[in-house]
Protein backbone atom coordinates (compact mmCIF):
# COMPACT_ATOMS: atom_id res chain seq x y z
CA UNK A 1 0.00 0.00 0.00
CA UNK A 2 1.35 3.67 -0.85
CA UNK A 3 2.17 5.74 1.50
CA UNK A 4 1.35 8.85 -0.97
CA UNK A 5 -2.31 9.30 -2.62
CA UNK A 6 -2.08 8.24 -6.07
CA UNK A 7 -4.22 9.80 -9.08
CA UNK A 8 -3.55 7.17 -11.80
CA UNK A 9 -3.77 9.58 -14.94
CA UNK A 10 -4.42 6.99 -17.36
CA UNK A 11 -6.85 4.14 -17.11
CA UNK A 12 -9.66 2.71 -19.38
CA UNK A 13 -13.46 1.35 -18.62
CA UNK A 14 -14.23 -1.65 -20.69
CA UNK A 15 -17.99 -0.68 -22.06
CA UNK A 16 -20.24 -3.01 -21.18
CA UNK A 17 -22.25 -5.10 -24.29
CA UNK A 18 -25.19 -2.81 -23.80
CA UNK A 19 -23.93 0.15 -23.54
CA UNK A 20 -25.85 1.64 -26.32
CA UNK A 21 -28.41 -1.07 -27.28
CA UNK A 22 -30.12 0.28 -23.97
CA UNK A 23 -29.47 4.22 -24.22
CA UNK A 24 -30.06 4.88 -27.68
CA UNK A 25 -33.41 4.72 -30.10
CA UNK A 26 -34.73 0.78 -30.46
CA UNK A 27 -35.91 2.28 -34.16
CA UNK A 28 -32.02 2.40 -34.97
CA UNK A 29 -31.79 -1.18 -34.63
CA UNK A 30 -28.22 -3.55 -35.44
CA UNK A 31 -27.05 0.05 -36.78
CA UNK A 32 -26.23 0.55 -32.72
CA UNK A 33 -22.75 -0.58 -31.20
CA UNK A 34 -23.31 -3.80 -29.93
CA UNK A 35 -21.84 -6.99 -29.13
CA UNK A 36 -21.98 -10.48 -31.00
CA UNK A 37 -20.02 -13.74 -31.37
CA UNK A 38 -17.67 -13.76 -34.29
CA UNK A 39 -17.48 -17.46 -35.50
CA UNK A 40 -13.97 -16.65 -37.74
CA UNK A 41 -12.49 -14.55 -34.84
CA UNK A 42 -14.08 -16.99 -31.99
CA UNK A 43 -14.44 -14.12 -30.15
CA UNK A 44 -16.97 -11.40 -28.85
CA UNK A 45 -16.60 -8.10 -31.37
CA UNK A 46 -18.18 -5.01 -31.63
CA UNK A 47 -20.23 -4.46 -34.50
CA UNK A 48 -20.91 -0.62 -35.64
CA UNK A 49 -24.31 -1.84 -38.17
CA UNK A 50 -22.57 -5.23 -40.26
CA UNK A 51 -19.05 -3.53 -39.52
CA UNK A 52 -17.26 -5.42 -37.26
CA UNK A 53 -14.97 -3.09 -35.45
CA UNK A 54 -12.71 -4.59 -32.29
CA UNK A 55 -12.74 -7.71 -29.71
CA UNK A 56 -15.08 -6.60 -27.31
CA UNK A 57 -12.82 -7.88 -24.53
CA UNK A 58 -9.31 -7.96 -26.10
CA UNK A 59 -8.17 -5.21 -23.89
CA UNK A 60 -9.57 -5.92 -20.73
CA UNK A 61 -5.82 -7.47 -19.96
CA UNK A 62 -5.36 -6.97 -16.60
CA UNK A 63 -4.75 -10.53 -14.64
CA UNK A 64 -5.44 -12.38 -18.12
CA UNK A 65 -3.72 -15.64 -18.74
CA UNK A 66 0.14 -15.21 -18.39
CA UNK A 67 -0.54 -11.29 -17.40
CA UNK A 68 1.97 -10.55 -15.03
CA UNK A 69 4.76 -12.79 -16.49
CA UNK A 70 7.15 -13.08 -19.44
CA UNK A 71 4.56 -15.66 -21.10
CA UNK A 72 2.27 -13.09 -21.54
CA UNK A 73 1.59 -12.90 -25.60
CA UNK A 74 -0.09 -9.37 -25.61
CA UNK A 75 -3.39 -11.39 -25.95
CA UNK A 76 -6.61 -10.84 -24.27
CA UNK A 77 -10.27 -12.24 -23.21
CA UNK A 78 -12.55 -13.59 -26.25
CA UNK A 79 -15.40 -13.38 -24.41
CA UNK A 80 -16.81 -11.15 -21.13
CA UNK A 81 -16.37 -13.64 -18.66
CA UNK A 82 -13.15 -14.27 -18.92
CA UNK A 83 -12.41 -10.87 -18.25
CA UNK A 84 -11.59 -9.51 -15.16
CA UNK A 85 -14.86 -7.61 -13.52
CA UNK A 86 -12.47 -4.93 -12.12
CA UNK A 87 -12.19 -3.84 -15.81
CA UNK A 88 -15.93 -3.14 -16.36
CA UNK A 89 -17.69 -3.24 -13.01
CA UNK A 90 -17.51 -0.31 -10.46
CA UNK A 91 -18.02 -2.08 -7.86
CA UNK A 92 -14.45 -4.57 -8.53
CA UNK A 93 -12.99 -1.87 -9.68
CA UNK A 94 -12.60 0.36 -6.59
CA UNK A 95 -12.21 -2.99 -4.61
CA UNK A 96 -9.18 -3.19 -6.85
CA UNK A 97 -7.96 0.54 -6.40
CA UNK A 98 -8.16 -0.15 -2.57
CA UNK A 99 -6.45 -3.30 -2.66
CA UNK A 100 -3.65 -1.29 -4.30
CA UNK A 101 -3.51 1.71 -2.92
CA UNK A 102 -5.00 4.02 -5.86
CA UNK A 103 -7.23 6.94 -4.65
CA UNK A 104 -7.83 8.38 -7.93
CA UNK A 105 -8.37 7.43 -11.74
CA UNK A 106 -8.49 9.55 -14.72
CA UNK A 107 -11.10 7.39 -16.98
CA UNK A 108 -10.89 7.31 -20.65
CA UNK A 109 -12.70 5.09 -23.44
CA UNK A 110 -11.57 1.81 -24.71
CA UNK A 111 -14.27 2.59 -27.90
CA UNK A 112 -15.99 5.75 -28.05
CA UNK A 113 -13.38 8.34 -28.40
CA UNK A 114 -10.44 5.64 -28.87
CA UNK A 115 -11.03 4.58 -32.37
CA UNK A 116 -12.06 7.38 -33.90
CA UNK A 117 -12.67 7.14 -37.70
CA UNK A 118 -15.62 4.95 -37.68
CA UNK A 119 -17.41 7.48 -35.75
CA UNK A 120 -16.15 10.17 -37.97
CA UNK A 121 -17.06 8.79 -41.34
CA UNK A 122 -20.24 7.12 -40.44
CA UNK A 123 -23.32 8.32 -42.75
CA UNK A 124 -25.90 9.01 -40.07
CA UNK A 125 -24.64 12.06 -38.18
CA UNK A 126 -27.31 12.17 -35.64
CA UNK A 127 -26.50 8.56 -34.99
CA UNK A 128 -22.77 9.12 -34.68
CA UNK A 129 -22.75 11.74 -32.19
CA UNK A 130 -25.79 10.17 -30.04
CA UNK A 131 -23.50 7.53 -29.55
CA UNK A 132 -20.83 10.17 -28.07
CA UNK A 133 -23.38 11.82 -25.66
CA UNK A 134 -24.77 8.31 -24.72
CA UNK A 135 -21.24 7.42 -23.66
CA UNK A 136 -20.78 10.61 -21.64
CA UNK A 137 -24.39 9.82 -19.68
CA UNK A 138 -23.01 6.35 -19.14
CA UNK A 139 -19.57 7.22 -17.68
CA UNK A 140 -21.56 9.54 -15.03
CA UNK A 141 -23.87 6.94 -14.12
CA UNK A 142 -21.00 4.66 -13.55
CA UNK A 143 -18.62 7.21 -11.03
CA UNK A 144 -21.68 8.28 -9.16
CA UNK A 145 -21.84 5.58 -6.81
CA UNK A 146 -18.21 6.43 -5.26
CA UNK A 147 -17.73 10.51 -5.52
CA UNK A 148 -13.95 11.13 -5.25
CA UNK A 149 -12.56 7.83 -6.86
CA UNK A 150 -12.90 9.06 -10.68
CA UNK A 151 -12.23 11.70 -12.91
CA UNK A 152 -14.24 10.88 -16.10
CA UNK A 153 -13.18 12.29 -19.42
CA UNK A 154 -15.63 13.21 -21.90
CA UNK A 155 -15.61 12.61 -25.67
CA UNK A 156 -16.87 14.29 -27.98
CA UNK A 157 -18.14 14.88 -31.80
CA UNK A 158 -14.83 16.76 -32.51
CA UNK A 159 -15.48 16.62 -36.44
CA UNK A 160 -18.63 18.84 -35.71
CA UNK A 161 -17.51 21.82 -33.97
CA UNK A 162 -20.70 23.05 -33.19
CA UNK A 163 -22.63 19.54 -31.79
CA UNK A 164 -18.62 19.61 -29.34
CA UNK A 165 -19.25 23.21 -27.81
CA UNK A 166 -22.96 22.24 -27.08
CA UNK A 167 -21.92 18.88 -25.74
CA UNK A 168 -19.35 20.53 -23.71
CA UNK A 169 -21.61 22.95 -22.66
CA UNK A 170 -24.12 20.93 -21.60
CA UNK A 171 -21.43 18.68 -19.19
CA UNK A 172 -19.28 21.62 -18.33
CA UNK A 173 -19.98 21.61 -14.32
CA UNK A 174 -20.38 17.93 -14.60
CA UNK A 175 -17.27 16.64 -12.83
CA UNK A 176 -15.75 15.26 -16.20
CA UNK A 177 -12.01 16.53 -16.09
CA UNK A 178 -11.87 17.37 -19.57
CA UNK A 179 -12.40 16.54 -23.04
CA UNK A 180 -10.40 13.49 -25.31
CA UNK A 181 -9.91 14.48 -28.93
CA UNK A 182 -7.76 13.46 -31.39
CA UNK A 183 -4.09 15.34 -32.47
CA UNK A 184 -4.31 13.89 -36.10
CA UNK A 185 -7.63 15.24 -37.45
CA UNK A 186 -6.46 15.16 -40.53
CA UNK A 187 -5.34 11.46 -40.37
CA UNK A 188 -9.74 11.25 -40.49
CA UNK A 189 -10.35 13.44 -43.90
CA UNK A 190 -10.11 16.81 -41.28
CA UNK A 191 -8.70 20.43 -41.22
CA UNK A 192 -5.28 19.63 -39.69
CA UNK A 193 -4.96 20.22 -35.76
CA UNK A 194 -3.61 23.96 -36.68
CA UNK A 195 -6.67 24.95 -38.43
CA UNK A 196 -8.51 27.67 -37.19
CA UNK A 197 -11.80 25.77 -37.52
CA UNK A 198 -11.10 24.09 -34.58
CA UNK A 199 -10.98 27.91 -32.62
CA UNK A 200 -14.43 27.63 -31.12
CA UNK A 201 -13.95 23.80 -29.42
CA UNK A 202 -10.49 25.31 -27.66
CA UNK A 203 -12.11 28.29 -26.53
CA UNK A 204 -15.11 26.14 -25.35
CA UNK A 205 -12.63 23.93 -23.26
CA UNK A 206 -10.92 27.27 -21.74
CA UNK A 207 -14.06 28.63 -20.77
CA UNK A 208 -14.84 25.72 -18.91
CA UNK A 209 -11.84 24.90 -17.25
CA UNK A 210 -11.57 21.54 -19.15
CA UNK A 211 -8.36 20.31 -20.56
CA UNK A 212 -7.72 18.92 -23.70
CA UNK A 213 -6.16 15.45 -24.18
CA UNK A 214 -4.48 13.51 -27.03
CA UNK A 215 -4.73 9.91 -26.24
CA UNK A 216 -2.04 7.64 -28.30
CA UNK A 217 -3.84 6.20 -31.25
CA UNK A 218 -6.23 9.14 -31.86
CA UNK A 219 -5.21 9.12 -35.50
CA UNK A 220 -5.40 6.36 -38.05
CA UNK A 221 -5.16 3.53 -35.63
CA UNK A 222 -6.11 1.11 -37.76
CA UNK A 223 -3.69 1.93 -40.65
CA UNK A 224 -1.08 2.46 -37.65
CA UNK A 225 -1.39 -1.06 -37.04
CA UNK A 226 -1.06 -2.77 -40.43
CA UNK A 227 1.75 -5.15 -41.23
CA UNK A 228 3.07 -7.11 -44.32
CA UNK A 229 2.40 -10.45 -43.99
CA UNK A 230 6.11 -11.11 -44.76
CA UNK A 231 7.48 -8.46 -42.55
CA UNK A 232 8.42 -11.16 -39.90
CA UNK A 233 6.47 -9.46 -37.14
CA UNK A 234 4.32 -12.26 -35.35
CA UNK A 235 3.24 -12.20 -31.92
CA UNK A 236 4.85 -10.54 -28.85
CA UNK A 237 7.41 -9.19 -31.25
CA UNK A 238 4.54 -7.23 -33.08
CA UNK A 239 2.92 -6.41 -29.91
CA UNK A 240 6.56 -5.14 -28.79
CA UNK A 241 7.12 -3.35 -32.22
CA UNK A 242 3.24 -2.02 -32.65
CA UNK A 243 4.32 0.29 -28.99
CA UNK A 244 6.54 3.02 -30.19
CA UNK A 245 4.83 3.40 -33.40
CA UNK A 246 2.24 4.07 -31.30
CA UNK A 247 3.90 6.63 -29.05
CA UNK A 248 5.99 8.25 -30.60
CA UNK A 249 3.16 9.46 -33.41
CA UNK A 250 2.01 11.68 -30.06
CA UNK A 251 5.38 12.89 -30.35
CA UNK A 252 4.20 14.43 -34.00
CA UNK A 253 1.09 15.65 -32.69
CA UNK A 254 2.92 17.33 -29.47
CA UNK A 255 5.19 19.27 -31.88
CA UNK A 256 2.33 19.92 -34.57
CA UNK A 257 0.61 22.00 -31.47
CA UNK A 258 3.52 23.53 -29.82
CA UNK A 259 4.17 25.54 -33.50
CA UNK A 260 0.21 25.96 -34.13
CA UNK A 261 -0.57 29.01 -32.69
CA UNK A 262 -3.16 27.26 -30.34
CA UNK A 263 -1.12 28.14 -26.87
CA UNK A 264 -0.43 31.85 -28.36
CA UNK A 265 -4.37 32.09 -29.11
CA UNK A 266 -5.13 30.24 -25.55
CA UNK A 267 -2.89 30.24 -23.04
CA UNK A 268 -4.56 28.95 -20.52
CA UNK A 269 -5.72 25.68 -22.27
CA UNK A 270 -4.07 22.75 -20.77
CA UNK A 271 -3.35 20.14 -23.25
CA UNK A 272 -2.30 16.23 -22.28
CA UNK A 273 -0.61 14.03 -24.22
CA UNK A 274 -1.66 10.60 -22.67
CA UNK A 275 0.25 7.48 -22.75
CA UNK A 276 3.18 8.48 -24.77
CA UNK A 277 5.43 8.39 -22.33
CA UNK A 278 8.13 10.90 -21.48
CA UNK A 279 11.95 10.01 -23.32
CA UNK A 280 11.09 11.55 -26.40
CA UNK A 281 10.28 15.11 -25.11
CA UNK A 282 13.51 16.27 -24.49
CA UNK A 283 14.42 16.07 -27.80
CA UNK A 284 11.67 17.04 -29.18
CA UNK A 285 11.52 20.24 -27.27
CA UNK A 286 15.55 20.73 -28.18
CA UNK A 287 15.14 20.26 -31.77
CA UNK A 288 11.91 22.94 -32.13
CA UNK A 289 13.28 25.25 -29.99
CA UNK A 290 16.70 25.44 -31.87
CA UNK A 291 14.83 25.65 -35.18
CA UNK A 292 12.93 28.53 -33.90
CA UNK A 293 16.22 30.35 -33.16
CA UNK A 294 18.00 29.73 -36.59
CA UNK A 295 14.85 30.35 -38.57
CA UNK A 296 14.11 33.57 -36.78
CA UNK A 297 10.32 32.22 -36.42
CA UNK A 298 9.92 35.44 -34.17
CA UNK A 299 10.21 38.02 -36.52
CA UNK A 300 7.95 35.75 -39.34
CA UNK A 301 5.25 34.69 -36.39
CA UNK A 302 4.76 37.73 -33.88
CA UNK A 303 2.31 35.39 -32.06
CA UNK A 304 4.24 33.08 -30.30
CA UNK A 305 6.33 36.57 -28.88
CA UNK A 306 9.48 35.76 -27.25
CA UNK A 307 8.52 32.47 -26.40
CA UNK A 308 10.18 29.06 -27.20
CA UNK A 309 8.37 25.76 -27.71
CA UNK A 310 9.45 24.80 -24.77
CA UNK A 311 8.12 27.60 -23.06
CA UNK A 312 4.66 26.91 -24.21
CA UNK A 313 5.50 22.87 -23.30
CA UNK A 314 6.07 23.90 -19.48
CA UNK A 315 2.93 26.28 -19.62
CA UNK A 316 -0.04 24.09 -21.12
CA UNK A 317 1.87 20.77 -22.18
CA UNK A 318 1.40 17.51 -19.75
CA UNK A 319 2.79 13.74 -20.07
CA UNK A 320 2.16 10.69 -18.15
CA UNK A 321 4.40 7.68 -18.09
CA UNK A 322 4.56 4.26 -16.46
CA UNK A 323 7.76 2.05 -17.18
CA UNK A 324 10.35 4.88 -18.05
CA UNK A 325 12.57 5.96 -14.47
CA UNK A 326 12.15 9.52 -13.95
CA UNK A 327 15.96 10.81 -14.01
CA UNK A 328 17.16 14.04 -13.22
CA UNK A 329 17.31 15.03 -16.95
CA UNK A 330 14.14 14.58 -17.60
CA UNK A 331 12.72 17.47 -14.76
CA UNK A 332 16.13 19.60 -16.10
CA UNK A 333 14.77 19.48 -19.44
CA UNK A 334 11.05 19.13 -19.34
CA UNK A 335 9.91 20.70 -15.55
CA UNK A 336 8.74 19.09 -12.97
CA UNK A 337 5.07 20.54 -13.77
CA UNK A 338 4.26 18.44 -16.57
CA UNK A 339 5.17 15.06 -15.37
CA UNK A 340 2.41 12.76 -14.05
CA UNK A 341 1.82 8.90 -12.94
CA UNK A 342 -0.19 6.18 -14.74
CA UNK A 343 -0.55 2.65 -15.23
CA UNK A 344 -2.70 1.78 -18.71
CA UNK A 345 -4.94 -0.51 -16.76
CA UNK A 346 -6.28 -2.96 -17.87
CA UNK A 347 -3.98 -2.76 -21.34
CA UNK A 348 -1.43 -4.95 -22.12
CA UNK A 349 1.67 -2.59 -21.12
CA UNK A 350 -0.02 -1.53 -17.55
CA UNK A 351 1.57 -3.38 -14.14
CA UNK A 352 5.44 -3.66 -15.36
CA UNK A 353 5.30 -4.93 -12.05
CA UNK A 354 2.38 -6.57 -10.48
CA UNK A 355 1.71 -3.87 -7.34
CA UNK A 356 1.54 -0.53 -7.50
CA UNK A 357 4.20 0.14 -5.00
CA UNK A 358 6.93 -1.98 -7.37
CA UNK A 359 5.21 0.49 -10.44
CA UNK A 360 6.06 3.22 -8.21
CA UNK A 361 10.31 2.34 -7.47
CA UNK A 362 10.46 1.33 -11.08
CA UNK A 363 9.56 4.56 -11.87
CA UNK A 364 10.39 6.97 -9.50
CA UNK A 365 12.94 4.88 -7.53
CA UNK A 366 15.65 7.73 -7.88
CA UNK A 367 13.11 10.65 -7.03
CA UNK A 368 13.09 12.58 -3.33
CA UNK A 369 9.63 12.81 -1.44
CA UNK A 370 8.84 16.23 -3.54
CA UNK A 371 9.30 15.19 -6.68
CA UNK A 372 7.12 11.63 -6.02
CA UNK A 373 4.54 13.83 -4.70
CA UNK A 374 4.46 15.62 -7.40
CA UNK A 375 4.30 13.18 -10.34
CA UNK A 376 1.64 10.95 -7.79
CA UNK A 377 -0.44 13.62 -7.01
CA UNK A 378 0.05 17.69 -7.16
CA UNK A 379 0.14 17.50 -11.02
CA UNK A 380 -2.62 15.96 -11.98
CA UNK A 381 -4.69 17.88 -9.20
CA UNK A 382 -3.57 20.90 -10.45
CA UNK A 383 -4.75 19.84 -13.82
CA UNK A 384 -7.89 18.19 -13.15
CA UNK A 385 -8.72 20.28 -9.42
CA UNK A 386 -11.96 21.63 -10.78
CA UNK A 387 -13.44 17.78 -11.21
CA UNK A 388 -12.09 16.86 -7.86
CA UNK A 389 -13.73 19.56 -5.73
CA UNK A 390 -17.01 18.72 -7.53
CA UNK A 391 -16.60 15.26 -6.18
CA UNK A 392 -15.41 17.09 -2.66
CA UNK A 393 -11.83 15.76 -3.09
CA UNK A 394 -8.98 18.41 -1.56
CA UNK A 395 -6.38 18.50 -4.41
CA UNK A 396 -4.04 20.12 -2.23
CA UNK A 397 -3.63 17.40 0.64
CA UNK A 398 -0.53 14.59 -0.80
CA UNK A 399 0.37 12.62 1.45
CA UNK A 400 -2.40 10.38 2.71
CA UNK A 401 -4.28 12.65 5.57
CA UNK A 402 -1.98 15.10 5.71
CA UNK A 403 -2.45 18.62 3.57
CA UNK A 404 0.08 19.62 0.93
Amino acid sequence: MSKYRVIDTDTHLIEPADLWTERLPKAWGTDVLHVKWDEKSQSDLWFFGDQPLKGAWTWANWNWKNFNSELHDGSGPTRLDEAHPATYDVDERVKFMDDQGFEMQVLYPNLAGFDWKPFVQHPNRNLAIAHLAAYNDFQLEWVAKYPGRFIPMMVIPYWDVAASVAEIERLADSGFGGIVTTGAPHEHGQAPLGSRKWDPLWKACEEAGLSVSFHTASGDFREMLKHDDDDGLVGGVRVAADGPHIYLANAVIVSDLLVSGILARFPTLQFVSVESGIGWAPFVLDALDKRFQKNGVFRSHPEFGDMLPSDFFKRQVSLNFWFEQLDDYHIETLSLKPLMFETDFPHPTSFHRPTLEENIELVLGRQPEEVRRAVLWDNAARLYGKAMEKQGVNPSQTVAGVAG
